[in-house]
């Protein structure tokens, strides 16, 4: 008698067992598209009568392989950003089978020089040489205003990031709270869990972070240098025009020096500017650590090229060998440009509107100081010897078309980087619908024998009844 009895707790045990598997395993396939779902099992353990003493849930995770998408996460986040700016630079250049307007606009002032060199007197040649220079710094102080653009747009962009970050905060100390109160419930704090990988995931593309799990399922949140994000409560990021800040509680610490990956800190460095520090320092060597910067610092020494005097050592400035020249009447006697800098340059009005002419006896000057070799620029960000007006603009658009190429190439690294370990980090602990299939198949075969071990138990006790009447 104890024996039947031994083998009916025990059968009912095993469909215990197989009902609490089959929904974990029915819940895997209904979750298997979800990126964010890991595979969840669970294992029970059974006293000598069959009673079920504990069950524990599990989730396949593979802490390491985690840790390392995260960084890739938030290296792929940084990067994407990168690119996103310059190819927004590559589209304020406008630049046509390789060559920026900027540039061919410069090459067709100097051709205009040329051309009037030949006919000084002409009318027509006077007039193109007028909208050429006209086009010239108009594009000149187009382009600088969109780097203006392109600051704003960065500002707005790092203040978007850090409402979404702080969100993210706040979604994951409450999930950390949530599992606390459900951890003695197992499947629905595993689902929580997994809802919160993927927060933590999507936290990671907009800085380095590094976890760390407690014992009571809370996971805290760090920067990779150790400053806390989450933990007993979320940190608060504001930035204040130069700096993030980091407030948990009353302390309030800036950590620029923290943040070296993610959107956040490339979007930081990109528009950090240490000529606004005190004292000032001197232009990083990163190329894409402040960009607004360099751009700014680069557009203004060209324009102050053809504005400026000369420089000693260097040939005549392109002021000085049209404003030194003889005038007759009539003409324009100096200031062919006016304006000091990449949003004041700008024609002469008087040539503009027609009632005053280039200045005849200045044109040789002129070409030949557009042709000189020998002139320096140096702007943060480029340093430029034994070079010509055209040389200048060429090193400045050029170095950033470099510099664009070499981010896009890095973003579509990593990006494929991150791809290719996510989804090794989903194969090794993702649902796999082939093998939950498999599992349900040995499920159906385990509740069928617990089922048919049931049955022949109640046969048996019906035999036994029948008996004793």
């Amino acid at each position: 008698m104890s024996s039947l009895f031994s083998a009916l707790n025990s059968a009912t045990a095993g469909l215990r067992t197989v009902q609490a598997n089959v929904k974990l395993v029915s819940d895997n396939i209904a979750r298997a598209d979800d990126p964010t779902r890991t595979r969840h099992t669970v294992q029970q353990t059974v006293d000598g009568s069959g009673q079920i003493i504990n069950t524990q849930y599990r989730r396949e995770i593979d802490q390491a392989l985690r840790g390392q998408v995260e960084d890739l996460t938030s290296r792929n986040g940084g990067s994407a950003v990168q690119s996103t700016y310059m190819q927004q630079l590559g589209d304020l250049l406008r630049t046509t089978n390789g060559t920026p307007l900027i540039n061919d606009y410069a090459a067709k002032f100097q051709t205009a020089w040329s051309t009037l060199a030949t006919s000084p007197e002409d009318e027509t040649a006077q007039y193109q040489l007028v909208q050429a220079a006209d086009n010239f710094s108009r594009e000149i102080r187009r382009v600088s205003e969109g780097v203006e653009q392109m600051d704003r747009s960065m500002k707005t962009d790092m203040d978007d990031s850090l409402t979404k970050v702080n969100g993210l905060l706040k979604d994951i100390n409450q999930i950390n709270n949530d599992i606390v109160s459900l951890k003695s419930q197992g499947a629905a704090a595993n689902e929580v869990a997994d809802k919160r990988d993927g927060l933590i995931r999507e936290l990671s593309g907009y800085m380095g972070i590094r976890t760390v799990e407690r014992p009571d399922g809370r996971v805290a949140i760090f920067t990779p240098s150790g400053l806390g994000l989450v933990d007993a409560e979320p940190a608060n990021l504001s930035f204040d025009g130069g700096n993030i800040n980091l407030q948990v509680g009353n302390q309030v610490t800036s950590i620029n020096g923290h943040l070296t990956e993610g959107k956040l800190g490339a979007l930081l460095k990109m528009r950090q500017d240490g000529s606004q520090s005190d004292p000032p320092t001197a232009a990083s060597g990163d190329p894409m650590t402040e960009v607004i910067r360099k751009l700014r610092s680069q557009l203004d020494q060209f324009a102050q090229a053809f504005t400026g005097a000369t420089k000693p050592g260097e040939p005549t400035s392109f002021r000085d060998a049209y404003d030194g020249a003889l005038s007759k009447d009539g003409e324009q006697g100096e200031q062919f440009f006016t304006g000091n800098d990449r949003f004041t340059i700008g024609v002469n009005a008087k040539l503009l509107d027609n009632t005053a002419k280039v200045k005849s006896l200045a044109v040789d000057g002129v070409v030949a100081a557009m042709k000189a070799p020998g002139r320096t620029l140096s702007a943060d960000g480029l340093k430029m010897t034994d070079t010509t007006y055209s040389g200048m603009i060429n090193g400045i658009t050029g170095t950033w078309m470099a510099n664009a190429k070499s981010v896009d190439t890095k973003q579509a690294s990593d990006k494929e980087s991150m791809q290719l370990l996510t989804e090794r980090y989903h194969s090794r602990t993702g649902v796999n619908i082939d093998e939950e299939i498999a599992q349900l198949q040995q499920l159906q075969t385990s509740y069928q024998a617990s089922a048919r071990v049931m049955q022949v138990a109640n046969a048996m006790f019906d035999a036994l009844e029948a008996v004793i009447r």
